[in-house]
């Protein structure tokens, strides 16, 4: 049990008037503001205070400034690492999700089963019909339909590449992140601003 509490004439270093980075997180009415912390993929992330008590996840961890990562996504992002060579910075959208889609396949094969593959089988169940000639209308990247086939994988890495700077981040603040997955100093991977649906 840990008894937090400022020193003596001083007070809990909390940002009240909002001048600092704050994540905003919006819930499904009705749903217990708790149950949001499940979601997140760093257990440290998982501390809150509910307007009466700290909750803390593992605290012998979190106040040894250590913590882990959720297995799921752990797993996928070491997977992620392994099979994507890195990129430009910029690449045209079919050419990203086309690079997406080839690691994702491999992604697939390491670790079959985790409830974040949802969307890329409904993108997989629908008919391609991407036309490299079509600049705009049915078959160019604005249809729907090819957004949907393509930019669903997009979307796939980009929330790989939220995962991996949010661990980075966290281990340049000096938290241990005991079961990280390996990534290279000098491994370079960007999301695709390019597609939104």
């Amino acid at each position: 049990m840990y008894a937090i509490k400022p020193k003596p004439g001083g007070n809990l270093p909390f940002d009240f008037d909002g001048r600092g980075d704050i994540d905003l997180i919006v819930a499904q009415r009705g749903l217990p503001a708790s149950s949001l912390l499940d979601g997140f993929d760093l257990e440290i992330c998982k501390a809150s205070f509910d307007g009466r008590k700290f909750h803390i996840p593992d605290p012998h961890l979190t106040f040894a400034a250590k913590t882990k990562m959720e297995p799921s996504r752990r797993a996928i992002v070491g997977s992620y690492v392994r099979h994507h060579p890195g990129q430009p910075r910029y690449m045209r959208p079919i050419d990203m999700a086309r690079l997406a889609s080839t690691t994702i396949s491999a992604v697939r094969r390491d670790v079959p089963r985790t409830p974040f593959y949802a969307r890329l089988d409904y993108a997989d169940s629908l008919p391609d019909r991407y036309d490299p000639n079509q600049f705009f209308g049915r078959g160019s990247f604005m249809d729907d339909m090819v957004l949907w086939k393509h930019g669903v994988k997009i979307q796939f890495h980009n929330w790989v590449c939220v995962l991996i700077e949010r661990l980075r981040k966290y281990q340049k603040r000096g938290i241990e992140v005991v079961d990280a997955p390996m990534i290279a100093e000098d491994f370079e991977i960007h999301t695709c601003e390019s597609i939104h649906h």
